[in-house]
């Protein structure tokens, strides 16, 4: 029998140590040519992107990770909610303007005016069409028993389905926050809408698991039960967690893309009243 996990039961994931190091180089070199040209990007910026990298270290090296793997569904359908939910938006409210926009190198530009397919890309990805649907297929599809259990047995599959998830919830998130100033962007409303039908496919797995009478992954009944939770209370923890997170991210979310929607609406009626002055004069 496996010893229970404890606080020293961290584990070492090379390839996650060289994205994180790779990804603060980026952002560090991004702030810097943004102050360069003038932007004062302080901590309401960099703070975000740090908490997401800070966060991603924790949920795939921390206890919670061998707890999540070996043990408990409760952890594992935490890191599910960490990274679809949590992680990308703090990750796109860091990068959001004048850093991604200022901060861009000018390889990087140039490499863009060569592959414009690229722009078209992004532009389908994190249209609300496709990036709503791809993240609510990406939660519930990896959360359906069979394929939740053999993921959580195959390294490699488990790997699969932590990137999935957090690839789908950065062009969704990218969506829902607009970080660059653009016409096609959104309005409010428009968001808003977009943010509740998300958050039903994520009720979906998380009321599921809440109310349902019987235990739904089987390998998770075979793990031990070190922490003296059963199977089926550990899934009615892993449910009432998911939804109570969906719960907190919906309403903050909600009140963001609102007082962003009344700040977009006020810079439109002061650009409508400057052109009009300078048109009567």
């Amino acid at each position: 029998m496996r010893p229970v996990p404890g606080w020293g039961s961290w584990s070492f994931e090379p390839v996650l140590w060289v994205l994180l190091i790779a990804a603060t180089v980026w952002y560090v070199s991004l702030v810097r040519r943004a102050r360069a040209a003038g932007h004062p990007v302080g901590i309401r910026y960099w703070g975000f992107f740090a908490a997401g990298e800070l966060l991603a270290f924790l949920t795939l090296s921390s206890p919670l990770n061998t707890i999540a793997i070996h043990w408990l569904l409760w952890a594992h359908m935490a890191q599910h909610t960490l990274l679809a939910d949590i992680i990308p938006p703090l990750v796109i409210l860091g990068l959001r303007d004048p850093v991604i926009t200022s901060g861009m190198s000018p390889g990087a530009r140039a490499w863009l005016e060569r592959h414009p397919g690229a722009g078209r890309f992004w532009n389908r990805a994190t249209d609300p069409l496709v990036c709503v649907p791809v993240w609510s297929a990406t939660v519930i599809g990896w959360a359906l028993p069979p394929i939740f259990d053999f993921a959580t047995a195959h390294h490699v599959l488990l790997e699969l389905e932590r990137l999935m998830l957090f690839g789908a919830g950065v062009p969704m998130w990218w969506m829902l926050i607009s970080p660059v100033p653009s016409e096609k962007a959104p309005t409010g409303v428009s968001r808003l809408i977009y943010l509740a039908v998300s958050r039903g496919a994520g009720a979906v797995v998380g009321l599921t698991l809440t109310f349902m009478t019987s235990t739904l992954y089987p390998l998770y009944v075979s793990f031990p039960r070190g922490f003296g939770i059963s199977a089926l209370s550990d899934q009615e923890l892993a449910g009432a967690t998911m939804c109570l997170v969906e719960s907190f991210v919906f309403g903050l979310a909600m009140a963001v893309v609102f007082v962003d929607a009344l700040n977009r609406e006020e810079r439109d009626a002061q650009l409508r009243d400057e052109e009009y002055f300078a048109h009567s004069r």
